[in-house]
């Protein structure tokens, strides 16, 4: 092969190589700011899913972790900035559907929802003792700075201290600064079980439940990512696959079992907005709320 017909080869497999780089999708994401936080292995699981279901449909991609973490908050600025960060994963409120483009799928199928108490044991005492709203608002709560659940409580009456630093949310419950710390059944499990939750308990005797779906996001201009990602979680559905995920995972398993086999109270919140998004769910990805006579799937 003369030099010339090999340096023609060369340049050919770069601009090949060139087209395809091109055309691969970068999907950047990020994680929390808590080497203890373990919430979000589910999700990425499920977006790495979504996007594989798609490839056909919109080429290849690559996803890419920010070296630094960042607050719920903070991640929303980001994506409506389109600052480092493609895709979030968070519970829905109407300014997050403001910064961002949501992709009305409910990941948890309405499991972020359905909250129960971590406390103390001398909060546990005072949580027993509940029967009503008006009985909780006797106590107070904690959650994280602009999680849209702290709107939800107040919303409701209920008193609600917060901080923007995931870990100090358990320290302020621990040196009892707070009466209990409304946790989704489907993570609970492994904050109480982990360091977070040393000298905490599950109060399963009282759930709160309101209709919150946590969703994907992406910027409001990202309209192919959107809709990439709405494409593959409906062909996840279809096939199957979602829910073979949704019931392999364990932390889902034990909320299932709670909901079907608990003995608990119900209290349902008033949610303080309405959203055109959740209109937009078939009704069969939600699973049944707690204090509804059909149970949820094993």
């Amino acid at each position: 092969m003369t030099f010339r017909r090999l340096k023609a080869c060369v340049l050919s497999v770069l601009l090949i190589w060139q087209i395809d780089a091109s055309a691969q999708t970068q999907v950047r994401y990020q994680l929390g700011v808590s080497a203890n936080d373990s919430r979000y292995e589910y999700f990425l699981v499920l977006l790495d899913m979504a996007l594989s279901a798609t490839r056909q449909d919109y080429g290849d991609y690559q996803l890419i972790r920010s070296e630094r973490g960042v607050s719920q908050q903070r991640a929303f600025e980001l994506l409506s900035a389109g600052q480092g960060l493609d895709v979030f994963w968070g519970m829905t409120s109407l300014r997050r559907e403001t910064l961002g483009r949501a992709v009305p799928f409910p990941l948890m199928r309405g499991l972020l929802g359905v909250r129960v108490a971590l406390t103390t044991p001398q909060g546990a005492e005072a949580l027993g003792k509940v029967t009503s709203i008006q009985d909780l608002s006797q106590l107070t709560a904690v959650q994280g700075d602009g999680w849209p659940d702290t709107r939800i409580l107040r919303h409701n009456g209920l008193p609600v201290i917060t901080s923007s630093h995931y870990e100090s949310l358990f320290q302020m419950l621990r040196y009892q600064r707070s009466d209990y710390f409304p946790r989704s059944v489907a993570e609970v499990w492994a904050e109480q079980e982990g360091p977070l939750g040393e000298g905490l308990e599950i109060h399963k005797g009282l759930l709160l439940s309101y209709r919150s779906p946590i969703y994907f996001f992406v910027h409001r201009d990202n309209e192919a990512l959107a809709r990439r990602l709405q494409k593959g979680l409906e062909r996840l559905w279809q096939n199957g696959l979602f829910n073979n995920l949704f019931y392999s995972r364990p932390e889902l398993r034990r909320a299932l079992d709670l909901i079907n086999h608990g003995d608990y109270r119900v209290l349902r919140l008033a949610m303080p907005w309405q959203l055109p998004s959740i209109r937009q769910i078939p009704d069969d990805y939600w699973l049944p709320l707690p204090g509804s006579t059909t149970t949820t799937e094993p």
